[in-house]
């Protein structure tokens, strides 16, 4: 289940998740994207999959030939990117006058945002292969953007799987993630 603060994540975001993690054991949903295995909100590992396949996406574009430096990269990106949202939990909870700066309150905050970092993990150890030497640098890269796209589509899939859709809707939910994560890659890539 979720790891919850004193006032813990917005309440239909934590129900919302709550029924899809425990639903996976009575249904066809027992398989789960992983964006649903995190520790933290789906939301935020949707968020990290988006930012990893972009980090990804631009250093291919810089250095194609260099796996390592865009594992280091998805990393760095992941972790400051946490701390951001981290933060910007915490202060507008502060001025809005929902919470305080509680041990607890930073730790739940640190943990539901966590899956912006612990979805980039399996992209960084692909990467990690080509920086090592284990295949070539490129097909790292190739592989770790499919990869992360490949997650998306599947969250699309289980979304629409979990509200009921037949195997076609299941299908054209899983192309709309996939072309809306593309989407937003390229134009990620070409703000940058």
């Amino acid at each position: 289940m979720l790891a919850e603060t004193a006032r813990g994540p917005d309440p239909p975001e934590a129900a919302k998740t709550a029924i899809v993690r425990e639903r996976s054991s009575n249904s066809v949903l027992d398989w789960r994207p992983l964006v649903l295995r995190t520790s933290g909100s789906a939301t935020h590992g949707v968020y990290g999959l988006i930012l990893a396949t972009a980090v990804i996406t631009i250093s291919r574009e810089l250095d194609s030939s260099d796996a390592g430096r865009a594992a280091l990269n998805v990393l760095v990106a992941a972790l400051v990117f946490w701390l951001a949202h981290v933060y910007a939990r915490l202060l507008g909870r502060a001025v809005s006058d929902d919470g305080s700066w509680s041990k607890g309150a930073v730790v739940g905050a640190m943990r539901q945002h966590w899956s912006l970092v612990e979805v980039a993990i399996p992209l960084v150890l692909v990467l990690a292969l080509g920086a090592l030497g284990a295949i070539p640098n490129r097909a790292a890269l190739g592989v770790a953007t499919a990869l992360a796209l490949v997650e998306l589509a599947a969250t699309g899939a289980y979304a629409a799987i979990h509200h009921g859709a037949s195997r076609a809707g299941a299908l054209a939910s899983a192309l709309i993630a996939l072309a809306l994560g593309i989407s937003i890659v390229l134009l990620k890539v070409l703000i940058h």
